[in-house]
């Protein structure tokens, strides 16, 4: 190859040599082969990804209405000893409602209040101590009894003739009682003790045992 070399000032302050033939240089890229590769590989990666993410965003879901109810639960027990008075958590289908109604039903949605005339009713001019949203409309909520639950000043549940206090509670969505290889349950069961103490499990055999008081989920 002849390189040819020339001055670029009559000062020579640079010399500038021009190899003869010499190819451009080539641009770096994507080839349309290379492109359908990476775009082959990235659906395959997103098919793969995301049925764990939907079950992951279900899994969430559940978690966070069981433990949502149990810390309404426990905002309840703590309240009724705090003020020395009745406080209930009920099932409530207008949570947000400025004077919600318990329902006496599922727990999709629940307020906490002081029960100041013990009579299992929020009303006018009783302290609303929490109140809960709908639940999402994927999640499925199952209970026994009377949806709802009442403390006395001494933080255990108390009962009137009436009203059965809620025992058990189911929540789950379309995929039901799921059973893992280690025994849990993709259901959540809300367990609540004769005392008013209260549980999450997704061990089988309490989800199983919730059943058969609450009936099947969903």
């Amino acid at each position: 190859m002849d390189v040819y070399c020339m001055d670029d000032s009559a000062h020579i302050v640079r010399r500038v040599c021009i190899s003869r033939g010499s190819r451009p240089r080539r641009s770096a890229g994507f080839t349309i082969f290379e492109l359908m590769i990476a775009v082959t590989i990235a659906g395959i990666l997103l098919a793969v990804a995301t049925p764990n993410l939907r079950v992951f965003l279900q899994n969430n879901r559940l978690s966070a209405a069981s433990n949502d109810l149990l810390r309404s639960f426990q905002v309840a027990r703590s309240e009724a000893i705090k003020r020395q008075t009745q406080v209930v958590v009920c099932a409530s289908a207008n949570p947000t409602d400025a004077l919600p109604r318990c329902s006496y039903g599922t727990f999709n949605g629940w307020v906490v209040f002081q029960d100041s005339n013990s009579n299992w009713t929020l009303d006018a001019g009783e302290p609303i101590l929490e109140r809960h949203d709908l639940l999402d409309t994927s999640i499925t909520v199952k209970t026994d009894n009377d949806g709802i639950e009442s403390y006395a000043s001494t933080g255990f549940s108390r009962g009137i003739d009436t009203k059965s206090p809620t025992r058990n509670i189911l929540i789950c969505d379309i995929r039901g009682n799921e059973v893992s290889a280690n025994l849990l349950s993709i259901e959540r069961a809300v367990r609540i003790s004769n005392t008013g103490r209260v549980r999450v499990s997704r061990v089988a055999d309490d989800v199983t045992s919730a059943t058969a008081t609450t009936g099947a989920c969903p």
